[in-house]
């Protein structure tokens, strides 16, 4: 397992797209953060408070956006070798099929769990500087040092191995980073919208990423009972997926 895990942190850490999307994951939400928290403030007496929709921390309404930027790294894992031809090499010097999957999978959530925490840090501070530039001062906010923040990151890490999931077994990279994000953003919120004129009261405990979001909003076992619902997602997903990984040709 060594072997494996050597070789994909090379070659996860070698790719110049990594970085760049662990920054722009970490700067674009907090610019929008600032720009939003500033407009907020300037906008007149009604004005202040986190960005509209933020919820705990004032971070968790662009979690997804942070996720849509980086499960590329997460889609990359499986794409840019079967899209350069480059996996036959690796499965070459690393027969054992399995070893590698989990390989790539444990590298991402590592990279992606560091770059979660810098950008919901980036968050909580381009909010501050918003405050800050709006007349109120560095108001920081400490929920987001606590579960929220945690759940945020956990939030993070599991869309972009959705992303994973779904590359390694359509092996089609373009699909792995698109679907999600059209779930997440589109497809989901126009369920929810049918849902609550239904009073469809359980439907986030069905719907991952609407579930997800859920959770990073709520407490206790409810927060974790989400989270753990979209984990079972990526396991529905994964699963299969390393079964085909094992079969099929490279």
């Amino acid at each position: 397992m060594k072997g494996p895990l050597r070789y994909e942190w090379v070659r996860i850490t070698t790719v110049k797209s990594t970085w760049a999307l662990m920054a722009l994951g970490a700067l674009v939400p907090a610019g929008l953060a600032l720009f939003v928290t500033w407009i907020i403030i300037v906008s007149g007496p009604g004005g202040g408070g986190p960005p509209d929709g933020a919820g705990p921390g004032g971070f968790a309404g662009f979690l997804p956006l942070t996720a849509a930027i980086l499960c590329t790294i997460g889609a990359a894992s499986f794409g840019q070798e079967y899209r350069h031809g480059l996996i036959r090499t690796t499965l070459s010097i690393y027969p054992r099929r399995t070893p590698v999957f989990i390989a790539k999978a444990l590298m991402v959530i590592a990279v992606i769990a560091v770059a979660a925490v810098l950008a919901i840090a980036a968050m909580v501070l381009g909010e501050a500087l918003g405050n800050a530039l709006g007349g109120k001062g560095f108001v920081w906010e400490t929920t987001a040092l606590g579960l929220p923040g945690l759940l945020g990151v956990i939030y993070i890490v599991i869309f972009v191995l959705m992303a994973f999931a779904i590359t390694a077994l359509t092996r089609n990279q373009p699909l792995g980073i698109i679907l999600p994000i059209v779930l997440a953003v589109i497809v989901e919120p126009i369920i929810g919208a049918v849902a609550l004129v239904l009073e469809w009261s359980w439907i986030d405990w069905v719907l991952p990423f609407t579930g997800a979001t859920a959770g990073v909003n709520a407490e206790g076992l409810e927060a974790w009972g989400h989270m753990g619902v979209f984990l079972l997602w990526f396991l529905v997903l994964a699963v299969p997926a390393l079964i085909l990984f094992q079969r099929r040709d490279a």
